[in-house]
C-alpha cells in the first residue's frame, strides 16, 4: 500500500532591522509550491527595535510581530502554531570541515540514510571541539574512494564516502540571545485578544542561505554566482560554486547609511532622507540637470523645503560606489571574482533602483549584473508585489521547512528554538492535532496510556 502524501505547510518570518514580514505557502501533493499570503509591518518608530541583526527593544520586536502573524491569520486563515525566523549579523563565520563515512571496509551504495549519518557525524565532531554555534552544515564537494563526484552523491558505490563541509556558524551567545527575543511570539484571535495565540520558533536559518533558496536556479549554484542582500544595516555576500556555498560575509552596512548622510548634507529628518532616496535613486548625478529641483513638503507649519537633484544624486552616488567597493574588495579576497560564470545578482529593498544595479554593473564589469527573482522557485503565486527582491529573505524561509537547503542532502533541520514546540505543529486546527494538543497534558497522558 502506498504512503498518502499529504499538503504541508510552512510561514517564513523576515526579521529584518526596519520591518518584518512573514509569507505564509505551502507543498500540494504534487510538489509544487503556492504562497498562500503575506503581511508586514515597521517598528514602532518612538522606540528602539532591530540594529544590524540584535534587538534592542524586545517588546517592540514582539509587538510588530504579533501584529504581522495576526495580519497573516486573518488574511490566510490559518492558525500559525510555529515560524521559520531568519538570523544575520557581522559575527556569522564559515569553518571548513573534512567528514569520512565507511561501513567496516565493505563495499556500499550512497543513500539517504548514508547522507544523513554523515551529517550527524560531522555535526557531533564540530560541536566536539568548537564553542560557536553550528546553524547549517552545508557540503561543498563529495567524494567516493577519493574521486570527485559530481553532483548527486546518492547511488555512487565505493568503499569511503568523504564530504568536505562548510559550517554555517556563529558565537552561541549571540544566537541564544536572538533566540530569546524572539521567544514570546503569539497574537490574539479575531474578536478573542484576551486569549493569545503562542508561537514557536520552528527553525532559525541563515539570511543569505534563505536568499538562496528563493532566488538561485541549479544553474545558478553550479555555473557560479554572487549573491548580494543589500538591507537598511547589512549587507549579505554569498558565492555559490559546484552546488556549493563557497563563501559567506555579512557587512555592517546598508542603505541606512546613504539615508543618515543625506539626513546630514540637507539638515533633513531621517524620514524626509528616505523619501529623498527613494524619489532620487533611477538617475546618475550626470544624468541631471544643475537647477533641477525636488520638494519636500513641510509640517506643522515648517516651510517646504527645495534640494538640487544634482546634489543629493551625488551624496546617494558616493555612498553607495563606497559600499559596492567595499563588497568587491570582500569577493576579490576570497579568490572567488573569476570563477562567477553566472556574475552577480543582487536583492533587497533597494535593488531595483536604477542608480543602484548602474553601479554595480560599473563595478563588477564585465560580469553580469541581476536583480532578483523572490518568486524565481514558486510554482503558484497571486501576489505580483512578491517578486520584488526586498521579499527574498522571507519567502526563502517558507521554502526552507519545504526544500532542502542543498538539493543534493535528504531534507534537513536547521537550528531549532531551543524550547519545546506546540505538539499541534505549524497548522493546529486540524482535529486530530487538537485531540493530540490535549493528550499533552500530563494526567491525559497517564490515562491513556
Amino acid at each position: 500500500m502506498k504512503e498518502q502524501k499529504e499538503e504541508i505547510y510552512s510561514v517564513g518570518m523576515d526579521i529584518g532591522n526596519s520591518k518584518i514580514c512573514a509569507i505564509a505557502g505551502k507543498k500540494d501533493t504534487n510538489g509544487n509550491i503556492s504562497i498562500l499570503h503575506f503581511a508586514e509591518e515597521n517598528y514602532d518608530s518612538d522606540y528602539e527595535s532591530m540594529s544590524k541583526g540584535f534587538s534592542l527593544n524586545d517588546h517592540n520586536l514582539n509587538q510588530t510581530a504579533s501584529r504581522v502573524l495576526q495580519k497573516l491569520a486573518n488574511n490566510s486563515s490559518l492558525d500559525i502554531g510555529s515560524v521559520h525566523c531568519n538570523y544575520s549579523n557581522e559575527f556569522i563565520q564559515l569553518k571548513l570541515q573534512k567528514q569520512e563515512y565507511t561501513k567496516s571496509g565493505d563495499k556500499f551504495t550512497v543513500d539517504g540514510r548514508t547522507l544523513d549519518q554523515i551529517i550527524r557525524s560531522a555535526k557531533d565532531d564540530f560541536r566536539k571541539k568548537d564553542k560557536s554555534e553550528c546553524l547549517h552544515p552545508l557540503p561543498t564537494d563529495f567524494f567516493i574512494d577519493e574521486q570527485k563526484i559530481g553532483k548527486y552523491p546518492e547511488g555512487a558505490t565505493g568503499n569511503k564516502l568523504t564530504c568536505n563541509f562548510n559550517f554555517v556558524t556563529s558565537p552561541r551567545e549571540k544566537v541564544d540571545g536572538h533566540i530569546e527575543a524572539i521567544s514570546n511570539l503569539s497574537y490574539g484571535f479575531v474578536g478573542n485578544t484576551n486569549s493569545p495565540n503562542p508561537v514557536s520558533i520552528d527553525q532559525v536559518v541563515f539570511s543569505g542561505m534563505a536568499d538562496a533558496m528563493a532566488t538561485l536556479s541549479i544553474e545558478d549554484r553550479q555555473n557560479g554566482v554572487l549573491l548580494i542582500n543589500l538591507g537598511s544595516q547589512l549587507t549579505e555576500l554569498s558565492v555559490f560554486k559546484d552546488f556549493g556555498l563557497r563563501y559567506t560575509q555579512v557587512l555592517p552596512v546598508g542603505s541606512l547609511a546613504i539615508i543618515k548622510d543625506l539626513a546630514k548634507a540637507f539638515n533633513i529628518s531621517e524620514s524626509q532622507a528616505e523619501e529623498v532616496f527613494m524619489n532620487s535613486c533611477e538617475k546618475a548625478s550626470k544624468e541631471i540637470e544643475i537647477n533641477e529641483v525636488l520638494e519636500i513638503e513641510g509640517k506643522d507649519g515648517l516651510p517646504t523645503k527645495q534640494l538640487l537633484m544634482h546634489s543629493v544624486a551625488i551624496v546617494i552616488e558616493s555612498r553607495l560606489k563606497e559600499i559596492v567597493g567595499l563588497i568587491a574588495n570582500n569577493v576579490i579576497e576570497s579568490d572567488y571574482a573569476r570563477v562567477l560564470g553566472n556574475g552577480v545578482m543582487v536583492s533587497g529593498a533597494i535593488a531595483r533602483e536604477g542608480l543602484v544595479k548602474m553601479i554595480f554593473e560599473q563595478t563588477f564589469s564585465p560580469l553580469t549584473v541581476r536583480v532578483a527573482d523572490s518568486v524565481r522557485n514558486i510554482d503558484q503565486n497571486s501576489f505580483f508585489e512578491l517578486s520584488h527582491p526586498k521579499y527574498a529573505t522571507a519567502i526563502g524561509l517558507m521554502l526552507s521547512a519545504l526544500k532542502p537547503l542543498d538539493d543534493r542532502l535528504p531534507m534537513a533541520r536547521a537550528l531549532k528554538e531551543k524550547r519545546k514546540l506546540p505538539l499541534g505543529g505549524i497548522f493546529k486546527n486540524n482535529p486530530l492535532s487538537s485531540l493530540l494538543g490535549r493528550l499533552d497534558d500530563p494526567e491525559l497522558r497517564q490515562t491513556y496510556n
